[in-house]
């Protein structure tokens, strides 16, 4: 108990050397007390069951062994080169970085499914950090022509400039800033300053993003893109309801705009549908749960309305179950 004790403990602690990410299934912040996303590092060691057994014996407040599972699409990262780190190939006494969510199982060790691994780090160089972009440039930065500073999801900014070299993922893509959209996760080289020397785009895990703008009479909602003037014409924009429960946005337009097909059921009521015609959620105007197929019914935060002829759910909730970053801001 004491030892488990420890684990949690130290997991409350774990802030630091992250520009802390979001869970890929909520889009709200995570409390202070719980980083939404946390870096474990350590050696390679021997483990008998599945997984790569962590240990780390530098006292630095991380956890000091852990075992991490890594998902066939995860993506890890040759920190020398930026490209494919080979998990087969590394061996026992190698260093690891492993980015992960809160969730861990409390066995001893503990263990967690990675979201991003890097490995063979210089010796002379610090790890990149893991990003998640939470919203648009916020302010100039000081260096010089096309600086700028974004925030992320947890806190704190990430710092680009006119040097800032941008690397794709496992593809041909030209990228740049104007790639770091919210929902964005990056990991980056930082130069003596802080500001981003190198950012290497990773695989997206969203299907795109929602910015909403409160107004005098309701709140806008745009699906992938702003309210600046030179996007007014091509991002699609509604209006969502403020009501005492919340904002309430509606489900057809955003779930269209998203790229998902969305009809009414006399039986199921609003039925949203992906690309392939398969089930993403249904939900009756009234009822304060939603249904899925992967997760069953889901209890709401308010009633799903209907009114005029729209159907609405609580837009933080209805983000995410159409896998849609909500943007700071």
């Amino acid at each position: 108990m004491k030892k488990l004790l420890s684990v949690l403990l130290t997991l409350a602690a774990l802030s630091a050397a992250l520009c802390v990410p979001a869970a890929a299934e909520e889009a709200k912040e995570a409390p202070e007390t719980a980083p939404a996303f946390v870096r474990v590092w350590g050696k390679v060691s021997p483990w008998e069951g599945k997984g790569i057994y962590l240990k780390n014996d530098s006292g630095d407040g991380s956890l000091n062994e852990v075992v991490v599972h890594v998902g066939e699409k995860t993506p890890a990262v040759d920190a020398s080169t930026g490209l494919p780190l080979d998990l087969k190939a590394v061996k026992e006494g190698d260093t690891l970085y492993v980015w992960t969510g809160p969730a861990m199982a409390l066995s001893m060790p503990p263990q967690v499914s990675a979201l991003t691994v890097v490995g063979n780090v210089p010796a002379d160089a610090a790890a990149p950090e893991f990003c998640e972009i939470a919203g648009r440039a916020v302010s100039p930065a000081p260096g010089g022509k096309g600086s700028a500073k974004l925030p992320l999801t947890g806190g704190g900014e990430l710092e680009v400039t006119d040097k800032t070299a941008y690397s794709p993922w496992l593809t041909k893509q030209i990228v740049g800033m104007d790639d770091l959209v919210p929902g964005t996760r990056v990991l980056v080289w930082k130069d003596k300053d802080g500001a981003a020397e190198k950012v290497q785009m990773l695989p997206s895990v969203y299907r795109g993003y929602v910015t909403a703008l409160a107004t005098m009479h309701d709140v806008r909602v745009a699906v992938n893109g702003g309210f600046d003037a030179e996007w007014d014409q091509e991002t699609p924009q509604f209006s969502a309801k403020r009501t005492e429960s919340g904002v309430m946005a509606p489900i057809r337009a955003i779930a269209e705009a998203a790229g998902y097909t969305v009809s009414w059921d006399k039986n199921r009521g609003a039925v949203v549908y992906d690309e392939n015609t398969e089930v993403v959620f249904y939900v009756w105007p009234g009822d304060n749960v939603l249904w899925t197929p992967e997760l069953g019914e889901m209890t709401l935060s308010a009633p799903c309305l209907k009114e005029g002829g729209t159907t609405y759910l609580p837009l933080e909730e209805l983000c995410r179950y159409l896998n849609l970053y909500l943007a700071r801001g």
